[in-house]
């Protein structure tokens, strides 16, 4: 394993855990909007009023789906990071726009063929509609019901999600990091660097994310289409951005605490040779 590889690993690992933990309730809340079109006041009421918080059991409350959560975010985006690392040798480190987004596109569509089983559990615990009681335990269910085939569920909607936004994102990031700070790898660059990046994509993206969703919680096979068409029926342009509060933040925070702790490791590649 090369030492670029390597340092990937390691970076993506320790930015997925640490981006898991801290941000899973705004993924969660997140899913609960997108599912009942609610709007983001009436989503936190819901969840605050549960069952499991009146109990004092906070944890189970607000980190639901964290187990699967973690279980795809840790190998996702250590797999971007590496195959973002590999694509980049071949462009340089100079990115200009149309190669980054390229790149980033790239990356992000093969890391989704690597995880989208794992994404269908975690968005499936988060509904709270379909009991399952451990990641493996629903893995069997959905073949037992619906083959390999079931496993893909929303895997156009994920690449519609996340291939244009891991596209956008690193055009924008890499734009910004060589023209507004000359290139610079400080924690402030790379800060304002991801948090601007993380909202442009978040905006241009969010509404293949409320369809993702809603396919992957039916109990019944829909199609893109379709379920786009409901959508319109339901709310019009509006229900399109359906949780887009607590995504535009989880992910905006995620990409840019990702971004700092992979640049910051790499900063010390040396620990990893």
């Amino acid at each position: 394993m090369t030492e670029s590889v390597a340092v990937s690993i390691v970076g993506g690992t320790c930015s997925g855990f640490i981006c898991t933990i801290l941000f899973q309730p705004l993924d969660l809340l997140k899913t609960r909007m997108q599912m009942k079109h609610v709007s983001s006041f009436r989503g936190v009421r819901a969840l605050l009023s549960s069952k499991a918080l009146q109990d004092g059991a906070i944890v189970k409350a607000w980190w639901v789906g964290l187990q699967p959560s973690l279980y795809r975010t840790i190998p996702g985006v250590a797999c971007y990071f590496v195959t973002l690392s590999q694509l980049r040798k071949h462009y340089g480190e100079d990115l200009g726009p149309m190669s980054a987004v390229l790149i980033g596109a790239l990356a992000r569509t093969i890391t989704v063929l690597c995880t989208q089983p794992l994404t269908l559990v975690k968005t499936r615990y988060e509904s709270g509609k379909f009991g399952y009681k451990s990641v493996m335990g629903a893995v069997k269910e959905i073949l037992l019901r619906d083959r390999l085939a079931g496993l893909y569920r929303g895997f156009f909607a994920t690449i519609l999600r996340d291939a244009p936004f891991s596209g956008l994102y690193l055009a924008s990031y890499t734009q910004l990091k060589t023209k507004a700070f000359h290139g610079s790898d400080s924690v402030a660059s790379t800060t304002v660097s991801g948090l601007t990046a993380g909202c442009a994509a978040s905006l241009m993206t969010h509404p293949a994310d409320v369809v993702k969703t809603r396919i992957q919680t039916s109990t019944t096979p829909a199609t893109v289409g379709q379920i786009t068409a409901a959508l319109f029926r339901e709310g019009g342009i509006p229900a399109f951005y359906s949780g887009f509060v607590p995504r535009v933040v989880r992910r905006t925070l995620v990409s840019c605490t990702a971004w700092l702790i992979y640049e910051e490791v790499k900063k010390r590649s040396y620990l990893i040779q």
